[in-house]
């Protein structure tokens, strides 16, 4: 040991020895803190994604009760009304995403009449259901999908969210 000088300091003391430890355990940590942290950003996503697609149904199924049922063509009316109230509602996605649930002018968004007393149909008087899909798998994944040979794919997604909503008219 150096005259003067603490065992931290000596050319034999401790320090010297583990130094390459906290390397090699950080590499051992690394991959599981990364795929942790990946999975909570991905997850936070898909769940506003959800969220949001539900919000756009209710809106949309919301907006459909506005429309005047004694007009002509109060159907097609509604479903113009409704595609709109969604393709807004999902207006903050970027226009790729937003593609992926109602289409370029919202024809992806399915609207259906389900009379009374039928099995479709929860409600005792005639109904409107408003249907959205999220496509997180197509055309190609939403988000990367790590392959790893022990644990399968990370993480683990649905290949569609989906949301209804169902109003009385």
């Amino acid at each position: 040991m150096i005259a003067g000088r603490g065992q931290a300091h000596s050319e034999h003391g401790p320090r010297r020895h583990q130094s390459g430890a906290a390397v090699v355990e950080f590499a051992f940590v690394f991959p599981i803190l990364f795929l942790l942290v990946y999975g909570v950003i991905v997850y936070a996503y898909v769940y506003v994604l959800k969220q949001s697609i539900v919000y756009a149904a209710q809106e949309a199924a919301e907006a459909a009760v506005a429309v005047d049922p004694t007009i002509a063509d109060a159907f097609a009316q509604r479903q113009s009304v409704v595609r709109a109230t969604a393709v807004s509602a999902l207006s903050w996605l970027p226009a790729s995403q937003r593609a992926r649930v109602t289409g370029p002018g919202g024809e992806r968004v399915e609207v259906t009449l389900c009379p009374a007393g039928t099995q479709d149909c929860p409600t005792d008087s005639d109904a409107l259901r408003v249907t959205l899909r999220f496509d997180l798998a197509a055309p190609n994944h939403l988000f990367p999908v790590l392959n790893l040979y022990i644990v399968g794919s990370v993480p683990p997604l649905p290949d569609t969210l989906t949301a209804s909503a169902v109003v009385r008219i």
